[in-house]
């Protein structure tokens, strides 16, 4: 998107006090207790086995730690996971964690 599109949309959100996922294209991670992930707005998966998982959010990875770990759905934008989860870690892009 180009930049002046994205400065409209986040004032936008701004201006109308409505939470960042709105309008922006920002992932959005939802966590059912600590056994089930639904992380929207994902750009893929970089790493998966039953103790980890890693996906990319863009500009971001965020890395899944646990046990037991299960991909249940992935479409286009949007990633679900069900395991025990321990731990969730936000990196840039550039140092993925595998």
């Amino acid at each position: 998107m180009s930049g002046w599109k994205t400065r409209i949309r986040k004032r936008a959100t701004e201006l109308l006090n409505l939470p960042p996922d709105a309008l922006l294209d920002v992932p959005r991670v939802t966590c059912v207790g600590a056994a089930h992930v639904i992380v929207e707005g994902a750009k893929g998966l970089i790493g998966v086995d039953s103790e980890s998982i890693v996906l990319d959010l863009g500009d971001q990875t965020l890395s899944l730690r646990g046990h037991d770990f299960e991909v249940t759905l992935i479409t286009e934008r949007e990633v679900h996971v069900e395991g025990a989860v321990i731990s969730m870690d936000y990196a840039p892009s550039k140092q993925v964690r595998t």
